[in-house]
């Protein structure tokens, strides 16, 4: 018997394994490439970040982070926001093996855990690439659509309510 449990929660913790290939940043405020250096300096400072792609054109930049590490989305928000700008949309890109998903379905993902809004039951596979919607994530027109279904749920550090 306590084989078959042991079979039963590899199979198990095999089939729901996820890891945070990279983060995709856009930050609203920006006027000139000294303020994209500014957020970018900033970022440099979080030491599980591991490389930093920069698009001075589109305010964006895309994170990379050092193998293993966790992933502290709150600690990005935050190097933009001591850099002076706010970040305008958060999309978070990790590779799935069948995962199941859905309102009431969290998943912990390299030291944060994610509560999907608005995203049916369903098993999630391969890369996939979801959005923060918390307030501070979000321009604030774009975070009321979600604000009632997060208002039902605690906000607490490293939680993130996610769309796909």
């Amino acid at each position: 018997m306590k084989k078959l449990l042991f079979v039963i929660a590899m199979i198990i913790s095999v089939s729901s394994f996820a890891q945070i290939k990279s983060v995709s940043l856009t930050a609203s405020g920006l006027t000139c490439s000294m303020c994209s250096k500014a957020i970018y300096k900033s970022l440099t400072k979080i030491p599980d970040i591991q490389d930093i792609d920069v698009d001075i054109k589109n305010s964006s930049y895309r994170i990379t982070f050092r193998e293993g590490k966790n992933v502290s989305l709150d600690a990005i928000r935050k190097a933009v926001e001591n850099a002076g700008f706010s970040v305008a949309s958060l999309k978070v890109t990790a590779n799935f093996t069948k995962t199941a998903v859905g309102p009431d379905s969290p998943i912990s993902l390299q030291g944060g855990t994610y509560l999907f809004v608005r995203t049916p039951r369903q098993t999630i596979e391969g890369t996939q690439t979801f959005t923060v919607v918390d307030k501070n994530y979000l321009p604030a027109n774009e975070h009321k659509k979600y604000a009632k279904e997060i208002a039902m749920q605690t906000s607490k550090e490293n939680v993130y309510h996610v769309i796909l």
